[in-house]
């Protein structure tokens, strides 16, 4: 994949204010580690227009702040410019104690954010993130942690070490309660213990009083990566499923934001083992997220 940052003139430097709305794009391009104009929209759509978002964004690469790069997606009519954190940019988060110094570390140089697999799962990961935003209330409030907030930290041998390394974390506020939905998007076929041990470090992360209010979301690339999923889990490690609330999903299924809110997840209380001709995971049955939406 051929990409360039596109350069600065430096006779074009724009002296942009820092305000609130200006800091608060900097964390999810941050957070996210790459951001197109329709991600930061959708992200911010309850308080900005979506017009003046990408003028906002060009100010913000004219100041400094924010990298910038075109995707050649084979057409020539319409190419989408995608944004990054730059040096500068990061230096403001950490001026104004938005993120840790472990934290901002882990952003990525351009060459391994460029690597062709970490982009495309990052790029998805924005896609789906932003699109479920957009479900957003006057009643339901969804807020957002990227990869790197998302991150939980244990200690071994005088060492910490990372925990937990969701995607994302979705915060569903509603009349008074909150709850955590820690995301991953699968894009690849995982090996049957490698997908357990996953879901065994949320297990062992979360506390019994967390596991109330807290669910993992996975979300397969096809209906047979996830049906694989609860095959594996139901014949090699069932007990996991008696204290950890799992929801899983595929991208077929969210195609538009409203199917987030729909019956399109995959639970305990829907999934039957069949056995027409060898055993199977029957996921034909269906729910919602949760009962509220």
């Amino acid at each position: 994949m051929e990409i360039q940052l596109n350069p600065r003139k430096e006779t074009k430097i724009y002296h942009l204010k820092l305000n609130q709305s200006t800091l608060e794009i900097l964390g999810l391009v941050f957070e996210f580690k790459i951001a197109a104009s329709w991600h930061i929209s959708r992200f911010l759509s309850q308080r900005d227009q979506s017009k003046y978002i990408y003028l906002k964004l060009r100010r913000m690469w004219q100041a400094g702040y924010l990298d910038s790069f075109k995707l050649f997606t084979g057409s020539l009519a319409g190419i989408p410019i995608y944004y990054t954190l730059s040096r500068e940019g990061q230096k403001v988060l950490s001026r104004n104690n938005l993120y840790s110094p472990s934290q901002l570390t882990k952003y990525p140089s351009a060459k391994i954010l460029f690597s062709s697999g970490l982009f495309e799962h990052e790029k998805d990961i924005v896609e789906l993130a932003s699109k479920e935003a957009k479900n957003q209330t006057k009643d339901l409030k969804i807020s957002f942690k990227g990869e790197i907030a998302s991150q939980g930290t244990d200690f071994m041998d005088d060492k910490t070490i990372e925990a937990l390394t969701p995607d994302y974390t979705v915060f569903y506020a509603y009349a008074g309660k909150t709850e955590i939905v820690y995301s991953e998007l699968e894009r690849t076929q995982k090996g049957k213990l490698a997908m357990l041990r996953k879901v065994e470090r949320y297990k062992n992360y979360l506390k019994p009083q967390q596991l109330n209010n807290r669910t993992l979301r996975l979300i397969f690339q096809t209906p047979e990566m996830e049906q694989s999923f609860w095959l594996n889990i139901y014949t090699n490690r069932p007990g996991l499923l008696n204290t950890l609330r799992i929801a899983t999903t595929n991208t077929l299924l969210l195609k538009d934001h409203h199917k987030f809110a729909e019956e399109i997840y995959a639970t305990r209380e829907t999934v039957k083992l069949s056995k027409p001709v060898k055993l199977m995971a029957d996921t034909s049955r269906r729910t919602k997220l949760f009962s509220f939406l």
